[in-house]
């Protein structure tokens, strides 16, 4: 069993704590959290790591001495609840220093992973933890939640009408007819002597670049009508 305790992510630790801070209650339990819907089948993490910091007993009772700083200010809460983790990861104080509440996911990782001989998933849950803890002291932001990560992702993804358009698009055949129209030989008016004034007679020639867009829905039947009007109307 891990001595340093750990959570899947760092939603349900600040959660917790924005919750207490509300109110601490004289006993935390698993039933006080679902309550409030925090960690949802993990309450036992959560109170694992309140009971390793010493703010309730193994009963889930309130430590009184030990919680005071939930109800002062934002300055009093983050002092209190730093004394609180240099008290209770004193190793780890006492091995990075003051650099413990900065450093790195995975110089912290590997920290834990030493001390309590856990894998790297562990390890870095446990690194999670404190990172989470020490920005709620005021070291750093908080990791972002899942929840801000999925609303992200849903108002990046593309809507369904977008992708139908866009298939739509990609199904759509364009036909380009090319007719040329004969040239004919145009002879300039001679003058009434019968000579042609000195030039002589030249062609003109004259192209036209027709282009239809066939619905991409359409039969044959549509398609004969379509090339029969042009037919009808452009070619006679």
């Amino acid at each position: 069993m891990p001595n340093y305790p750990y959570v899947s992510g760092p939603g349900p630790v600040v959660q917790t704590f924005t919750q207490l801070r509300k109110g601490f209650p004289g006993k935390v339990d698993a039933g006080y959290l679902q309550r409030f819907k925090i960690a949802p089948a993990n309450e036992s993490y959560v109170i694992s790591i309140l009971r390793f910091l010493g703010l309730i007993d193994e009963d889930g009772n309130r430590v009184e001495d030990k919680t005071d700083f939930f109800y002062g200010n934002d300055d009093a809460f983050k002092s209190g609840l730093e004394s609180t983790l240099r008290r209770t990861y004193s190793q780890l104080f006492d091995e990075m220093g003051d650099e413990a509440l900065d450093a790195l996911k995975g110089d912290l990782t590997h920290w834990f992973r030493a001390a309590d001989k856990t894998s790297d998933l562990v390890g870095g849950r446990q690194a999670s933890t404190f990172q989470t803890l020490a920005a709620l002291a005021g070291h750093g932001a908080p990791p972002a939640t899942r929840s801000g990560t999925a609303k992200k992702t849903a108002a990046t993804a593309p809507s369904s009408a977008a992708k139908k358009a866009a298939t739509k698009r990609t199904a759509a055949r364009r036909t380009s007819i090319e007719e040329t129209v004969p040239e004919e030989r145009v002879e300039k008016p001679s003058r009434e002597d019968g000579a042609n004034d000195g030039r002589n007679t030249h062609d003109v020639g004259l192209t036209v670049r027709i282009e239809v867009n066939l619905p991409p829905g359409g039969d044959a039947e549509t398609y004969d009508a379509i090339f029969a009007s042009i037919k009808k109307h452009l070619m006679s």
